[in-house]
Parts: C-alpha cells; sequence; structure tokens
C-alpha cells in the first residue's frame, strides 16, 4: 500500500517529523551479540513494521523490560524456551523520525493505536512502515505491542545515512 493508495497515509508527506537522540534496547540470542545491530532476522522473517523479502528493519525499546516483553511473546511466555540473551543498550542519533505514538500523527493517518498494535493483523503497520520508508522516513517511533512503552524500528538501508546514527554503548548478559 502506498501513499497514493491510501489517502491517509498520503497525509504522511505531511507530518512532523522529529530528532531523537537517546538510549534503546535490544535483547538477542548471546550468541549473537557480536552482531546486535544486524536487521538480517527481520529481512528473513518479517516483522510489524516490515515484510519479509521487502527489507529490514532494525527493532529497539525505549527499556529493557519492553524487550524483556517482546523476547518472551515470542515463546509464549515461558522463559525456559529462551536461549542465553544478551540486553544491549544502543545510543541513538536520527533524524527525521516519523512519532507514530503521537495521537495527532495518529488522527492525520485515520489510523489507531489498536489497529497499530493488532496481535495478529500487521497490514496496516507494514503499510504505513512502506509509505514511511518511501518518503525518506529514517525510522518509526511506535507503541509496543505487548507493553507499555515505545519502540524504535530503524529502516535498515537508512542505518549508514549521515543522518542515522545508531551504537552499541553496552552488553550484559540477560537473567529472566
Amino acid at each position: 500500500m502506498s501513499p497514493e493508495s491510501s489517502p491517509a497515509l498520503g497525509n504522511l508527506k505531511t507530518l512532523p517529523r522529529i530528532h531523537l537522540k537517546a538510549t534503546f534496547y535490544r535483547m538477542v540470542r548471546a550468541e549473537d551479540a557480536d552482531a546486535i545491530l544486524s536487521t538480517g532476522p527481520s529481512f528473513a522473517y518479517g516483522g510489524r513494521y516490515n515484510k519479509a523479502d521487502e527489507f529490514g528493519a532494525l527493532y529497539l525499546s525505549e527499556a529493557p523490560a519492553i524487550c524483556e516483553q517482546e523476547k518472551l511473546r515470542q515463546v509464549a511466555n515461558r522463559p525456559e524456551l529462551l536461549p542465553a540473551q544478551v540486553l544491549g543498550a544502543i545510543e541513538v542519533d536520527i533524524r527525521d523520525v516519523l512519532d507514530l505514538t503521537d495521537a495527532a500523527n495518529q488522527r492525520a493517518l485515520g489510523i489507531s493505536f489498536a489497529q497499530l498494535t493488532d496481535p495478529l493483523d500487521l497490514t496496516l503497520p507494514q503499510a504505513v512502515a512502506e509509505a514511511a520508508r518511501a518518503l525518506g522516513i529514517n525510522a518509526l517511533l511506535v507503541p509496543s505491542a505487548v507493553a507499555a512503552g515505545k519502540n524504535l524500528v530503524v529502516f535498515e538501508d537508512r542505518l549508514t545515512q549521515p543522518s542515522c546514527k545508531v551504537r552499541t554503548v553496552k552488553t550484559q548478559k540477560w537473567q529472566a
């Protein structure tokens, strides 16, 4: 779905973009700690804001507890099913971020929190991300679908742009 095919998504062009400078977090398998910023799994399998085999996205959370909930959801809230994990603190300095947690932006797009966090239907979040990426937006600040708080979705092809700085500042073992 492109901005042109949905009048509300066409409003993406007019929405304010923010400059986000903060620390976010990511959990990965301990064996993948050296590649904590890799978008390979999201490219291969897709995610809420990206379709498999179309483009990768780096998914980050504003708090370690959100990372934990996002990971536990993947294993039906059974921590014993998770392999050893590493939690990374990721410093971001990104321009041209679209804040989809902002109610005014949601209204302008004709979307709702419930649609962005629907546990089964990813059609709308993926369409919004596809349209935003096509407009040159670097990242989306979005509501977490599993916990109170926000996630940051950085488009893979923007990670090498000067307006999109992302770096790992610390990693540590995660304990369930």
